[in-house]
């Protein structure tokens, strides 16, 4: 898939009197357009024929900027007979059994698939079934999901041969006022309790065993609380401990990725040039990354 396409035109034969000592006659009057995709394949066309050049950009233009789903590639590809006979539908309930849910005296017992969200009405972004602790009903999901941004509730990820789950959520709508919801409140308390034998958590217990994982910076949690939204208050959240990551938002990430891609892009040209003039040896691919200030190793860092 695309992510950018970039035209550059060829300059003219008067635009610089020296350029005969840096390309070819025919290196000069290239014109070119670079291609980046979204999985970071890089593609440059190169082509003399100005007019052709500026048809290929814009088909390029049309085939990438759809006005409609219907025009992705996705609903236009058609797998051969073999491929498609190897091709596995993914089930979910197929997969939730393999975990154990909701089989009886396993470490899934006190878990159940709910069909809650099978039209998406109760969450836009989650998948038509869940998995949620089997003492939660429908309808305390439906009030919980008020409580969290864009309606993505607490539910269950993976499950664990030992009984442990990890679960996952967007964060809470607190707010400056510190808004609760007991309905949430009971929903992550049963979470916490699907991993005793019981399906209770137990009065007296070591609450780091149970941690609620906050992925932004403590700031941005705290910050957020002025658009309505923020962290959980743990006084309200019994047997369990919360932790922040310290990994920044998703703009961020793109722009420190989008950074290293373009310094790799221009080192790559610049080790091209040097190749034309007769240079040896590289150009430099390390110093451009580091001048680029991407800080996408400081990312990395922090996500592993």
């Amino acid at each position: 898939m695309i992510h950018s396409a970039v035209l550059v035109r060829p300059p003219r034969r008067d635009s610089d009197d020296n350029i005969q000592a840096v390309y070819t006659e025919e290196r000069a009057l290239e014109g070119l357009i670079r291609i980046r995709c979204h999985h970071f394949l890089f593609v440059t066309l190169r082509c003399t024929d100005i007019r052709r050049l500026y048809d290929v950009f814009a088909t390029v233009k049309h085939l990438a900027c759809v006005g409609s789903l219907e025009q992705l590639y996705a609903f236009d590809y058609r797998p051969d007979a073999a491929n498609d006979a190897k091709a596995v539908e993914y089930d979910a309930h197929a997969e939730f059994r393999r975990m154990g849910v909701g089989v009886a005296g396993g470490v899934g017992q006190h878990w159940r698939v709910s069909e809650i969200n099978r039209e998406f009405q109760l969450c836009a972004t989650y998948p038509p079934v869940l998995a949620v602790p089997a003492r939660i009903s429908d309808t305390t999901l439906t009030y919980a999901a008020r409580y969290r941004s864009k309606a993505r509730l607490p539910v269950l990820s993976y499950l664990h041969p030992n009984g442990a789950s990890m679960t996952r959520s967007s964060q809470p709508m607190v707010g400056l006022k510190q808004a609760r919801s007991v309905q949430d409140e009971k929903l992550v308390e049963a979470i916490m309790a699907t991993s005793e034998p019981a399906g209770m958590v137990p009065r007296f217990r070591n609450e780091r065993n149970n941690i609620i994982i906050d992925a932004r910076p403590t700031t941005n949690a705290v910050v957020n609380r002025a658009i309505g939204a923020g962290s959980e208050n743990m006084d309200h959240y019994r047997q369990c401990r919360k932790v922040y990551l310290g990994i920044d938002n998703i703009h961020v990430m793109r722009d420190a990725l989008n950074r290293l891609a373009d310094a790799a892009v221009d080192a790559a040209d610049a080790s091209a040039t040097a190749s034309d003039l007769g240079n040896a040896g590289p150009a430099g691919m390390m110093a451009r990354i580091q001048s680029s200030r991407s800080s996408w190793l400081s990312h990395l860092q922090n996500i592993l």
